[in-house]
């Protein structure tokens, strides 16, 4: 069984994560980034400036979802208003990667 490691964090942090997971004993994660759009813009000057967003995916094993995921949320001190978001989904299925966590 395999768990997905979400972590949407204020851009240019995602390295940050990918280090704090790969303390914890992950092998990466994938790193793509967005727009946040859950609260109002801020504005500067006549431009209405939407706030960047960096969001982590990362699979782990069953038995190391809790450790990586308690390793980021330590790290980025998610429990401070706007440091980000960490939540964790059973995966029902895994193609592809299976062969690389077992190694």
């Amino acid at each position: 069984m395999f768990y997905l490691i979400y972590a949407i964090v204020p851009s240019g942090r995602a390295g940050k994560v990918i280090h704090a997971a790969e303390a914890a004993g992950s092998l990466g994660g994938t790193i793509i980034h967005g727009k946040g759009i859950g609260r109002k813009p801020k504005r500067f000057l006549y431009f209405e400036v939407e706030p960047m967003r960096d969001v982590i995916w990362i699979i782990v094993e069953e038995s190391r979802y809790r450790e990586v995921s308690q390793s980021i949320y330590d790290e980025l001190e998610l429990e401070g208003e706007g440091q980000g978001i960490l939540f964790v989904e059973p995966l029902d299925e895994v193609h592809g990667l299976v062969d690389q966590l077992s190694e």
